[in-house]
């Protein structure tokens, strides 16, 4: 088997303290690498920099519920002392994402009133998908009810078993899990 030619390394995204950089994704899911830093995940982005998270954050990642080729933001707070901790957001980015679809800003509640809170929506699904639904289509409710079971499954695994546990092994534990219960069912 032939060796493989070296790679050029690719650009590795920086994130300035109190400044939103803009990343899409290539791919879904993220790889698990342990490295110096101990457990973080490589994500490759749809302009094929990289990207290296904590577990934390590639959880908070997950739970925005971000497509490949959707633009959003990830913003690390810091105030630059040594000791103070470093937070992070991820949010949304208003405008027409590269999917087709457009992310609009929701009328801030009176107490929320920051360009943050703006960036921070969730669009509403496609007419279509939500006339499905109301329909009462028992297939799409199925299916709602898997992607919200795996969406709160990964969610528990990246946070209490900090990125031990990878998203593909959740899913894999999830499906066989719904199969079994199909069998038995039927």
């Amino acid at each position: 088997m032939a060796a493989l030619p070296n790679r050029p390394p690719r650009e590795e995204v920086q994130f300035p303290p109190n400044k939103a950089v803009t990343v899409a994704l290539k791919f879904a899911q993220p790889k698990l690498i342990a490295g110096q830093y101990g457990e973080r995940y490589l994500f490759t982005l749809a302009d094929n920099r990289v990207m290296f998270l904590s577990p934390e954050v590639a959880g908070q990642v997950a739970e925005l519920g971000v497509n490949v080729r959707e633009n959003f933001s990830i913003t690390m707070r810091w105030d630059g002392q040594r000791e103070s901790p470093r937070t992070w957001e991820v949010a949304r980015v208003i405008g027409e994402q590269p999917n087709g679809t457009m992310v609009v800003p929701s009328s801030p509640s009176p107490a929320v009133q920051s360009s943050d809170a703006d960036r921070r929506v969730t669009p509403k699904p496609p007419a279509a998908a939500a006339a499905a639904t109301q329909r009462g289509s028992a297939l799409v409710d199925e299916a709602n009810a898997l992607v919200d079971a795996y969406a709160a499954v990964l969610d528990r695994a990246l946070r209490q078993y900090e990125g031990r546990v990878k998203p593909e092994e959740v899913r894999a534990l999830l499906i066989s899990s719904y199969i079994q219960r199909s069998k038995f069912a039927a």
